[in-house]
């Protein structure tokens, strides 16, 4: 991960997913399609304050989390002593090939400098057998390689996803954080077979407009918003909180791209 994504995460790691479970509530939600075993080998990459590895936990997993912030690595290992935790860069596992059942990662994958290169190594711990699970990519698109993506890279409520995209044309070049990926692309390259797309859903209601600004600014949202000249993050903190009301509640649905390595 490039260095300014870490810090930035590493920044934010008090307040993460603390303003509203977000995350969390994800977590559970993926890990309810994923549903792993009792006794499954769980590497949960990218794993922030530790929104799957919970849920994975919680099933009988023997987890393993890694993230690229210490600061988070920090707060899962105090919050969840029983997962084996390691600062560790998702692009350079070192850990062992063959070692994990499930390799699983929720809206990493597209912050990642070099995404294919977090794939492979997804693949390369895995178990022959195991299955890759990620979210944050799309179908398949025209986006090969860099570029900066227009609009967040999973759905907001649709006035606040206008937002983003109506104010994504003044971030100087390379702002923002995040590129698109094309998913099934992924996977084919790292040599992944039985490619599936799943769905995890959430419904995530926020106190007020300025909780919902608290959260945005309290994750990967927040490079978008600090890489805003002055004068148009002010606007767009004015036009978050201008939103309607029925937009505090966020109805959320993100795919879940996967594929089973060969054995």
């Amino acid at each position: 991960m490039d260095e300014s994504a870490w810090k930035l995460f590493d920044r934010v790691a008090g307040d993460y997913d603390q303003v509203a479970p977000f995350f969390a509530e994800y977590g559970r939600a993926i890990m309810d399609v994923l549903d792993p075993p009792a006794g499954c080998r769980v590497l949960d990459l990218g794993a922030g304050r530790g929104a799957l590895t919970a849920p994975a936990l919680a099933r009988g997993c023997a987890v393993t989390a890694v993230d690229a912030a210490p600061a988070m690595v920090e707060r899962l290992s105090a919050d969840h002593p029983a997962a084996t935790a390691y600062v560790m860069d998702a692009e350079d596992l070192d850990l062992p090939a063959d070692s994990f059942d499930l390799v699983v990662s929720s809206f990493v994958i597209h912050v990642l400098d070099r995404p294919a290169a977090g794939v492979a190594e997804a693949y390369r711990v895995l178990a022959p057998g195991g299955r890759f699970a990620f979210t944050g990519g799309s179908a398949r698109t025209s986006h090969r390689g860099g570029g900066k993506p227009d609009a967040p890279a999973f759905p907001l409520g649709p006035r606040l996803d206008a937002l983003f995209g109506e104010f994504a044309v003044h971030l100087p070049p390379n702002g923002s954080m995040g590129t698109p990926v094309d998913a099934a692309e992924l996977l084919e390259e790292a040599g992944f077979e039985d490619l599936r797309e799943e769905s995890a859903q959430v419904a995530i209601e926020f106190r007020d407009h300025e909780t919902l600004w608290r959260w945005a600014m309290s994750h990967g949202y927040r490079a978008f918003i600090e890489d805003l000249p002055d004068e148009h993050r002010a606007e767009f903190h004015r036009r978050v909180l201008a939103l309607p009301a029925e937009d505090r509640v966020l109805h959320r649905a993100t795919g879940i791209w996967s594929g089973r390595k060969p054995g």
